[in-house]
């Protein structure tokens, strides 16, 4: 019996059930990568990234290992030094880029791919971002517009707001460009055009984590790989327990692979915790119609 599968969803729930605090963004994006990549050696992709950050401190006229000074992250000046700096380094030279051609691709979500190919969807690539900044100390977060993710440098308005940066075209927003291209996202998909405040705050890395294995679990969807969907959404019910739906979707995936009893303890969670939910009932029946064929079968 392989247990390689097994130990990793051990190492995601011991790594989940950590505080937010601790919950390291690029930590986590390899331990989904390892549903997909059970011998994924996490230490290879950790010093890629030191090599990265490695290669953008001569930029900021950083010494090897140093960071940013504190005292100068709230101004804009060195916000826009160090992003330009990135995007020199990351996208210039490096090469790391969108992949328009292959946007679904599973790949496109797992951090160890992304190092190696360079290429992915915008929230992995900022992820590169976030993790590369934060070894040279600077302060930059995930923010989830709808559709499309993006990094941003937090910053006063006496400083002249925050500084967003697109890692998947290799754009520097300012916040006025940020809102426009929010409202042209929510037009694109058929939505009015408006900006939720919430939009441009920062994401939790557990958000960020979240929005990932999403990401995963429609692409597999997509493709009809349901027992990799499942791996996915085995983890976002260890991640976020506090998501009763997950519960919900663990069951039909578990269903649909012929997992009846497991399928039933999963709906039946979901029932319990969510009892008004408008599919609650033709779920219940569902798994009942499903209980009594397997009785007469029996």
């Amino acid at each position: 019996m392989n247990d390689q599968p097994v130990a990793s969803q051990l190492r995601f729930d011991a790594f989940a059930r950590q505080p937010e605090e601790r919950l390291g963004l690029a930590e986590g994006a390899l331990l989904v990568a390892e549903a997909a990549y059970p011998t994924l050696d996490p230490r290879r992709y950790r010093r890629r990234l030191d090599a990265l950050a490695a290669a953008v401190r001569p930029e900021l006229g950083l010494v090897r290992g140093a960071t940013l000074p504190a005292e100068q992250l709230s101004a804009r000046e060195t916000a826009e030094r160090v992003c330009l700096a990135l995007r020199e380094v990351l996208a210039g030279r490096e090469g790391f880029h969108g992949n328009q051609e292959e946007y679904y691709h599973p790949r496109n979500s797992f951090l160890n791919e992304v190092l190696e190919s360079k290429t992915g969807l915008p929230i992995t690539l900022c992820i590169v971002y976030i993790e590369v900044a934060r070894r040279l100390g600077a302060p930059l977060v995930g923010v989830g517009l709808p559709g499309h993710f993006l990094a941003k440098w937090p910053l006063s308005p006496d400083e002249g707001d925050d500084l967003f940066v697109d890692a998947f075209n290799g754009a520097l927003l300012d916040l006025d460009e940020c809102r426009e291209f929010a409202q042209r996202l929510t037009s694109a998909a058929g939505a009015a055009a408006h900006i939720d405040p919430e939009w441009l705050e920062p994401a939790s890395n557990r958000s960020v984590l979240t929005r990932l294995l999403h990401n995963l679990k429609h692409a597999y969807l997509q493709r009809g790989e349901t027992a990799a969907a499942l791996d996915m959404v085995e983890r976002l019910v260890i991640l976020r327990p506090d998501l009763p739906e997950e519960l919900r979707d663990r069951g039909l995936l578990r269903l649909a692979l012929g997992e009846v009893l497991l399928a039933a303890a999963d709906i039946a969670a979901y029932a319990q915790r969510v009892p008004a939910a408008p599919e609650v009932r033709r779920l219940c029946k569902r798994m009942a119609a499903i209980g009594e064929v397997q009785s007469k079968l029996n």
